[in-house]
């Protein structure tokens, strides 16, 4: 099998399964105050230290959540009722994550008017589009786009709110182990761990210090009282083992997911003139993704056919495969019409990525269109 879907979701790093492990059996809460609990507090800690270090910020600015989509729903929901004290709405852009984009429609029901930044025909948000709306409380904009693999201008994007007056928040759910990630700037950011080889149903929060948090789920005394919920040594202590990996060996990574992603692209094109590719230049963006355009063929008939071959890669973005055909909306925003998005391929390799595997993907693709 040929796993080109890491966009999506990503293996369990060795790593990672080993620092969970001891906490699958010692089982106790932590918040409980007998020597088991106190243990897996001391994990939960430590776990948060260790990223923190990493992250270049302070542990107390970490708050661990259940992963992306509670993040940027925990960040719209502090920033609509921001803006209800205020009297301001949100500025997002038009091709962030589902669960971003629906969260700030629902902030309308607290009065929050939502205004979405374009994008340029490679994805990217331009600073100078946060200068002509009225100030805003928020502005959220992705650090890497989860369909064609896009990196924002972060800290430009970030200047332009705080001189605005609003607070800023970035989804870096694709972008943390995977590319350099810097705090410059940013009020709030999002990451979930499955993205970077940890596990499913953990992630976290990052809150500046000053930065005032109100939550989202309310509960006992966890995460500095802001998000109530029993903590997960196990799942916190994974997600510690996964960052640490990704980031000793980002740049290796980087540099071997390149290769196989530029190898795809010249491998296809060889052997179709007509495919294209949207989003950033080959190189530019997050490292091992691709979006191609295919002629003639739907992205949801060459999604099932590889399947068959044995190769998994996704149509837009995997959290929008349920419900309705619709056409994916970072494409439209981009320029593409229905039709060219519905031809549209996401291929992202990863960890589990084998040498050989972007030439043998492509030709697969070949295949398809022969």
């Amino acid at each position: 099998m040929i796993y080109a879907d890491h966009a999506a979701t990503s293996p369990l790093l060795p790593a990672a399964r080993s620092a969970m492990e001891p906490w699958l059996e010692q089982f106790a809460n932590p918040s409980s105050q007998y020597r088991a609990g106190l243990a897996a507090r001391r994990a939960v800690e430590q776990a948060r230290r260790q990223m923190a270090e990493l992250l270049g910020c302070r542990p107390e600015e970490l708050y661990f959540t259940s992963g992306g989509s509670e993040g940027n729903s925990w960040a719209i929901h502090n920033g609509a009722l921001l803006g209800r004290e205020r009297g301001r709405g949100l500025a997002v852009s038009a091709v962030e994550h589902h669960s971003l984009l629906r969260a700030s429609a629902g902030a309308s029901g607290l009065g929050i008017r939502t205004v979405c930044l374009p994008v340029d025909g490679t994805g990217r948000v331009l600073p100078d589009a946060l200068a002509a709306l009225p100030p805003p409380a928020l502005v959220s904009v992705q650090y890497a786009n989860n369909e064609v693999g896009t990196l924002q201008p972060v800290q430009a994007l970030a200047e332009q709110a705080h001189r605005l007056g609003a607070v800023f928040h970035t989804d870096a759910v694709q972008a943390v182990g995977h590319v350099p990630v810097d705090l410059t700037g940013i009020d709030l950011l999002t990451a979930s761990a499955h993205k970077f080889g940890g596990p499913k149903g953990v992630g976290f929060l990052y809150a500046r210090r000053g930065i005032r948090l109100r939550p989202l789920i309310y509960g006992g005394s966890q995460e500095q009282g802001l998000r109530g919920g029993t903590e997960s040594a196990a799942l916190i202590s994974g997600m510690a083992a996964a960052l640490t990996w990704s980031m000793e060996h980002r740049e290796t990574e980087a540099r071997r997911l390149t290769a196989l992603a530029q190898t795809f692209r010249a491998t296809l094109q060889a052997g179709c003139s007509q495919v294209t590719f949207p989003g950033p230049e080959a190189g530019t963006g997050l490292p091992g993704l691709v979006s191609v355009t295919l002629p003639g063929l739907s992205a949801e008939q060459a999604v099932y056919r590889l399947d068959m071959a044995g190769s998994c890669v996704s149509a837009g973005a995997a959290c929008d495969q349920r419900g309705r055909r619709e056409p994916s909306h970072v494409l439209t925003a981009m320029g593409l019409d229905t039709e060219q998005a519905q031809r549209t391929l996401r291929i992202s390799f990863g960890s589990s990525s084998q040498e050989g595997d972007g030439r043998a993907l492509a030709e697969q693709v070949l295949s398809l269109l022969s």
